[in-house]
């Protein structure tokens, strides 16, 4: 295993790209990466071929551009992606992954980055260059087009090695914005060196290992977990399109027991998809034997989903062990705390009352389940080189083990801050004291939590909690039992939040259907359950639902939903309602219940039910 330097903050890289540069030249054959070009037939590439591929586009970008510019990855998932990637690196240039290319509107998000960093160039290929051509002209004239088709390998000769720092930005990881607008994150090589190596001992990555994945390669988890780990290692990674899993989740899962994978996870949902689609006939012709790391995170990770999902492929050979709750974000590169190897979920409850107070007491072994609990799933340890610890959101006092605050975190990956934004990293990224950590500055991560007994746990984000006659309620607890209600719910399609009314704060309660499931759905039975579940396992009363079709809530590039933009939209929309006024958001609403009052939209169709 690549091992880094502990003399000092000696790393065993100064510069991503030699890891590449090592792995082409001590194992030139070896398959670097392997593409399930539509979730089954494959393209292939070794370390060498990768190397050679890479090192013509640095040349062409080297003749070109200065160090230090930044260049746009507007690509489709593929080997391609890796190549422009690592091209940018090779030449001294800060990579910029973005959105890949499709409708309209998704070419339209891609406004803020261009204005923020100001690429110089935009690498594309395939059939979408000339729609981006044509969109950046209107938006970004200044940015040249550069497609990847016409690469010519024989410009591989007149690369020139990159001399740089280790605090030289690699990339600009634009941060999914849940909570607010996409900022660049800056990730040194530095950052991303420490934190590859922290993948690597955490999750037991060596050379043997094989990764696999099909998370998009634009967001961290995706770009670093997914692909910059195998090669930092030198080991092979088989990758699939987050389409391709989307249509058909088995497919994740077929790759995993063809290709022998190792190492491969992604957000909760996509095991909650897993356990619920995978049929009971497919499971006989799967083997999991060899996923030792079934890494969960970049949402909340349920309990419900890891037993479901473990009891539904025991008979494929997965061993409960391999389950890998973990905790990480942008800021700090990727990682910040797992579960460790072969432990399994670590899973306990606590009295909600006291967590509504920000304590967190567990319920002790052997206690009695007495009054309201709540189950939460254990983020692990930190990794080496990492520090979480508590604060309070107010005072940034350090916390004690067991008191719920904001998550904060130092170390060796944790960012430099935000691309031409100091405000917003004064605002983030804070001096310390001594009373807090040893380390000179800190980085506050908006998300609520708590230590207890080394471990992490996360129970919600600080902008989104919601607070109701004084009492914290956590939205993702709230959606959980929303979710119970109804299995033709998405389980990646819900958002809670709070609104203020002229009589006060209400409890707003957003749910997708999924389409096979609006004709034969039971509106008012469904709903009687939701606000019993809420009752009951939250005590809150009187909540507005919403019913509405799949995709209607705003999400992040990584498919999180912004909780945040739901509360500017539907709020807009309750109070278009009340008045009598009609909005669009109507032909996308299933039914709504306001006040006791419900109301099956036009055009739904679920309305002959409200006649």
């Amino acid at each position: 295993m690549v091992q880094i330097k502990q003399d000092g903050d000696g790393f065993l890289y100064t510069h991503f790209s030699e890891c590449l540069r090592h792995h082409a030249r001590a194992t030139p054959d070896r398959l670097a990466y392997r593409f399930l070009a539509d979730g089954e037939d494959s393209l292939t590439i070794t370390f060498a071929e990768l190397d050679t591929a890479v090192r013509a586009l640095a040349a062409l970008l080297q003749a070109r551009y200065s160090p230090g510019e930044r260049v746009l990855i507007l690509l489709r998932p593929g080997l391609g992606y890796v190549t422009a990637f690592m091209g940018c690196l090779y030449a001294g240039l800060v990579a910029v992954p973005a959105y890949p290319p499709g409708a309209t509107k998704t070419l339209g998000r891609l406004e803020g980055i261009l204005d923020d960093c100001q690429p110089v160039a935009a690498l594309v290929a395939g059939g979408d260059v000339r729609e981006i051509a044509v969109s950046l002209a209107a938006v970004a004239p200044q940015t040249d087009i550069l497609d990847l088709d016409n690469l010519d390998k024989r410009h591989a000769e007149s690369w020139q090695p990159v001399v740089g720092q280790r605090s030289d930005p690699a990339f600009l990881q634009y941060t999914s914005g849940s909570t607010g607008n996409p900022k660049g994150v800056i990730i040194s090589h530095g950052n991303l060196i420490h934190n590859s190596q922290c993948i690597s001992d955490t999750f037991g990555i060596c050379a043997d290992s094989h990764i696999g994945s099909w998370l998009p390669p634009y967001h961290d988890m995706g770009l670093i977990g997914g692909i910059l780990q195998a090669l930092y290692v030198g080991c092979p990674a088989t990758l699939m399109t987050p389409i391709a899993f989307l249509q058909r989740p088995l497919r994740w899962l077929q790759m995993i027991s063809r290709y022998r994978v190792t190492v491969s996870g992604g957000p909760n949902f996509a095991y909650e998809l897993c356990a619920r689609k995978v049929r009971a006939e497919d499971l006989q012709a799967l083997d999991l034997s060899c996923w030792a790391v079934a890494y969960n995170g970049a949402e909340q990770v349920r309990a419900r989903t890891l037993h479901a999902f473990a009891d539904k492929f025991a008979a494929c050979g997965l061993q409960a062990g391999a389950l890998f709750p973990c905790y990480g974000l942008a800021e700090g590169t990727l990682l910040v705390t797992g579960n460790g190897l072969a432990r399994g979920a670590v899973v306990r409850s606590f009295h909600a009352d006291l967590l509504e107070h920000n304590r967190a007491v567990p319920l002790a072994v052997g206690q009695p389940a007495e009054g309201r609990l709540r189950t939460l799933v254990s983020s692990g340890r930190p990794t080496p080189g990492l520090e979480p610890f508590i604060c309070d959101p107010d005072s940034e006092r350090r916390l004690s083990d067991g008191q719920v605050g904001e998550i904060c975190i130092v170390g060796h990956s944790v960012s430099a801050g935000y691309w031409q934004r100091p405000d917003s990293t004064a605002e983030a990224f804070r001096p310390a004291h001594v009373q807090q950590t040893p380390w000179p500055r800190f980085f506050r991560t908006g998300d609520l939590g708590f230590m207890l007994e080394g471990e992490l746990y996360v129970s919600g984000r600080v902008k989104d909690l919601i607070i109701l006659n004084g009492v914290n309620h956590h939205p993702g607890d709230i959606e959980c039992s929303v979710l119970r209600a109804h299995e033709g719910f998405r389980p990646d399609g819900a958002a809670a939040f709070s609104i203020d009314m002229d009589d006060g704060e209400r409890l707003v309660v957003v749910q997708e259907v999924e389409r096979r499931a609006v004709r034969g759905l039971d509106v008012a039975k469904v709903l009687g359950e939701i606000r019993a579940a809420l009752w009951q396992q939250h005590r809150l009363a009187q909540p507005w639902l919403l019913l509405v079709s799949g995709g209607t809530l705003p999400r992040t590039s990584s498919g999180k939903v912004r909780r945040q933009d739901c509360r500017r939209l539907f709020g807009a929309y309750l109070q278009a309602l009340a008045a009598g006024e009609a909005v669009p958001l109507q032909q996308r609403v299933i039914a709504v219940e306001q006040g006791g009052q419900l109301r099956v939209e036009q055009g739904s169709p679920q309305r002959e039910l409200a006649v």
